[in-house]
């Protein structure tokens, strides 16, 4: 029997959270969800010990970029960004943060799975 992959949400936005929450938990995977980590980034990786990350991009007090800046000095879990931001500049930037995968709005949750599937099957 294997284990259920761990995944982290970290986002401000309440309908997002509620969103991946639903449509992850119905594929089976074990999901956390928060929607402030400016102080306890480490504590909460740390804690949960996630398979994949998935950061919202804009959040009020510190943006996905930095987040995935710091979540590198001592994480190795995929990170997958979401965005607003629909540059390709933008893309390159996070990608070269490495981030391992990166959707900008409008995505689908179909999309958005097969991002997850693929991401976690890769690593």
């Amino acid at each position: 029997m294997t284990r259920e992959k761990k995944i982290l949400i970290v986002s401000s936005e309440p309908e997002l959270l509620g969103l991946l929450q639903d449509n992850l938990s119905k594929d089976n995977y074990q999901v956390t969800s928060v929607g402030d980590i400016s102080n306890d980034l480490k504590e909460i990786v740390d804690e949960v010990l996630p398979d994949l990350i998935i950061l919202d991009i804009l959040m009020p007090w510190l943006d996905g970029v930095e987040v995935c800046l710091r979540l590198r000095q001592w994480c190795q879990a995929p990170v997958i960004m979401l965005s607003t931001w629909d540059t390709e500049k933008d893309t390159v930037r996070s990608l070269d943060l490495s981030s391992d995968g990166y959707l900008t709005e409008p995505y689908g949750v179909a999309d958005l799975m097969a991002q997850i599937d693929n991401t976690l099957h890769c690593n």
